[in-house]
């Protein structure tokens, strides 16, 4: 009889009164003591604690079965959403004014430290939908700062950083090792993109050494760069592709010693100067990008040149490294120590390193080693 009236009472609140809410607290207060009393811990203690305040209250489902099925999912997923990552604005933050100090520490670059950050506050506006995913394409010399700048707008983006599962990293000879392989990988990728967009609109995929992708594989994400609004589904267009490429160094270097012969300033120079060259040059190379859909239907939205870093950018790097190290600013004297490790070029005017600053943390350690004499 006891469960009848209480199953009743499911659809008349005004019949329970006062004393059946002290009896439910009681009970709930008995359940939540006996919680407490469990070896439960972490997520498990508070999900447990959660279902149990939720649950526990036939005063609750009074009030409408419907409304209170709604109201516990969306209580779990808040409760869940508090202790786990989700695709949302406290997860997905969105730091613009972290990137921008972050790129005080990106020396040489300032044509992909403007597009970049535009291109980003653009793309991740909230006051308006964009159009499509967002694709950026970096092309340099190693050493340059492509990895190092795709790394900063994942950690200004994602709460998380690089350890968000709402970015994906693909690495040539890691995931598309074998030319033969390429349908395999292509359905592989279309199925990966997919499912983890499905999962969140804003996921991010970072794609290095494109120039040694299997020709053809990336033609099978051209629908997702494009304008389409849904896809079997899934919206994409809140969605960034970067593409990390050495496709292009040589005619940007080219082009930069072209520029200084003819007198013209270095910090003078924009991306219209390059970006065609670029994408002329990914097109017609080997690679990923040889011949491929998306350059072709003009999906890539930036080709965002990293130029070859001359002397003066390295010094900071070798500056950037001691201090990274914790050591004093390194003298005049013990710089071109460093830098005597490092191959400049082209003869005869030898303007650019040909590593960028890829191997200076190495090359300092090196001469720190040898100056202080740790043990």
């Amino acid at each position: 009889m006891e469960e009848k009236k209480d199953s009743l009472a499911l659809g008349c609140p005004n019949s329970v009164g006062v004393e059946k809410t002290r009896v439910n607290q009681e009970r709930l207060d008995s359940k939540v003591k006996r919680v407490q009393n469990t070896n439960m811990t972490g997520q498990r203690y508070i999900l447990h604690i959660a279902l149990v305040i939720i649950l526990g209250s036939n005063y609750i489902w009074a009030i409408d079965p419907f409304s209170t099925i709604v109201g516990i999912g969306s209580s779990l997923i808040s409760l869940r959403c508090k202790i786990e990552e989700c695709c949302d604005d406290s997860w997905i933050v969105n730091n613009f004014t972290k990137l921008h100090l972050s790129f005080y520490d990106l020396f040489g670059q300032h044509i992909a430290a403007d597009v970049v950050t535009n291109a980003l506050k653009a793309h991740l506006r909230t006051d308006i939908q964009p159009r499509k995913a967002l694709t950026l394409s970096f092309h340099g010399k190693q050493g340059t700062g492509k990895t190092f700048v795709s790394e900063l707008i994942v950690d200004s983006m994602f709460f998380m950083g690089a350890k968000s599962s709402f970015i994906h990293f693909f690495m040539a000879r890691k995931h598309f090792p074998l030319e033969r392989e390429a349908d395999v990988y292509k359905m592989q990728l279309v199925e990966w993109i997919r499912g983890n967009v499905s999962l969140c609109e804003r996921s991010v995929f970072v794609f290095d050494e494109v120039n040694k992708i299997p020709k053809g594989v990336l033609n099978a994400i051209k629908p997702f760069l494009d304008y389409h609004p849904i896809i079997d589904g899934v919206d994409y267009r809140k969605a960034i592709f970067i593409f990390l490429s050495n496709v292009g160094s040589t005619e940007i270097s080219n082009k930069l010693l072209e520029f200084w012969q003819n007198g013209t300033q270095r910090e003078q120079l924009k991306l219209h100067h390059f970006e065609n060259l670029i994408k002329l040059g990914a097109f017609n190379q080997d690679g990923g990008f040889h011949e491929n859909e998306a350059i072709e239907s003009d999906l890539i939205d930036h080709y965002v040149p990293f130029l070859p870093l001359e002397k003066s950018h390295v010094t900071q790097c070798i500056i950037a490294e001691f201090k990274r190290r914790k050591m004093p600013i390194p003298s005049t004297s013990i710089i071109e120590e460093v830098m005597e490790d490092l191959t400049f070029g082209p003869e005869p005017y030898n303007l650019y390193s040909y590593t960028g600053c890829k191997r200076v943390s190495p090359k300092s350690a090196k001469v720190i080693q040898k100056i202080y004499d740790f043990d």
